[in-house]
């Protein structure tokens, strides 16, 4: 590992660390950064190209991906702690989300939505086998979690059925657009607190032959951007 290249990011790993410890207290500080600086080892080619491509850009990328390798060293470790197997995990999804919203906000809890919960290929839900009240009571649980102004918005959107158009107006936010990106972080808030997303498989990129230069790594490179800004937003 050329530890030079990577010491002007040693405080996105020392941030990151930080983060992570606090929400996975049984993993150790200084393994956190251990594992992060392993993520720079494996990945020296998107190192590489995201830094020729901006120092900003680059930074949000390292933010992101580093964020995933430590979730996924976290999970894994609490799965060893506790004594369970990380497959055994359940991640709850914006869709699944939205579909249960409905119903925990009208306090519902009786009544169980007609949802598809199957998944091929993943865990089963933690509400499956007949007993979707859990699922209703671990995102009401979550839910009075968020801050005051993520209730209210997802209360208007999936309780008050309104219109982002509405939101807007209602709210003063200015356009729909900034309304539907205000709900689309609150959903995801509301997921961190039931757990999180599900780490992503995170590989390192092909080195470019020499006569195809940078550019075959455009298409990957505008994918890793447009997801690391909203995963910063």
């Amino acid at each position: 590992m050329n530890w030079e290249s990577i010491r002007e990011w040693d405080y996105i790993v020392t941030n990151v660390a930080s983060e992570y410890h606090k929400k996975f207290p049984m993993c150790e500080l200084e393994d956190i950064r251990q594992a992060l600086y392993v993520w720079f080892a494996e990945h020296p080619n998107k190192l590489e190209y995201w830094k020729s491509i901006g120092e900003k850009d680059a930074k949000n990328l390292i933010y992101r991906s580093l964020r995933n390798h430590a979730l996924d060293y976290c999970q894994r470790w609490k799965a060893k702690t506790v004594g369970y197997d990380v497959s055994d995990l359940y991640y709850y999804e914006p869709e699944l989300v939205e579909a249960l919203l409905p119903t925990v906000l009208m306090g519902n809890f009786h009544i169980a939505p007609k949802l598809n919960l199957g998944r091929i290929g993943r865990p089963s839900a933690p509400a499956e086998g007949g007993n979707i009240q859990v699922m209703l009571l671990e995102v009401d649980s979550a839910y009075w979690k968020l801050s005051k102004e993520d209730r209210k918005m997802l209360f208007f959107r999936h309780a008050e059925s309104m219109d982002f158009k509405e939101i807007a107006n209602y709210l003063s936010l200015g356009s729909e657009d900034t309304a539907r990106m205000r709900h689309k972080r609150a959903i995801k808030r509301l997921i961190n607190k039931l757990g999180g997303r599900k780490p992503y498989n995170d590989g390192d990129l092909d080195k470019p032959d020499s006569d195809e230069g940078d550019d075959s790594h455009s298409s990957e490179y505008r994918d890793d951007i447009s997801t690391a800004e909203e995963g910063e937003a």
